[in-house]
């Protein structure tokens, strides 16, 4: 599995890394809805379960 510069696996279907970076960019700059958005999944995408884990973190 390869990593990631913001610490994800990239993994053979994971969510959309465009979609994960823009939102994770919108939070940390206060512009982004509490609920993440339904991420796509596509092949060679960021691991699911470490995205989930990190927006549950950033939320609480």
């Amino acid at each position: 599995m390869a990593e990631d510069f913001r610490g994800f696996d990239i993994v053979r279907r994971g969510y959309d890394r465009a979609q994960v970076d823009a939102y994770l960019t919108r939070l940390a700059a206060g512009t982004a809805p509490g609920t993440p958005p339904a991420f796509d999944i596509v092949r060679r995408g960021y691991d699911r379960a470490q995205v989930d884990t990190r927006l549950a973190e950033l939320r609480s």
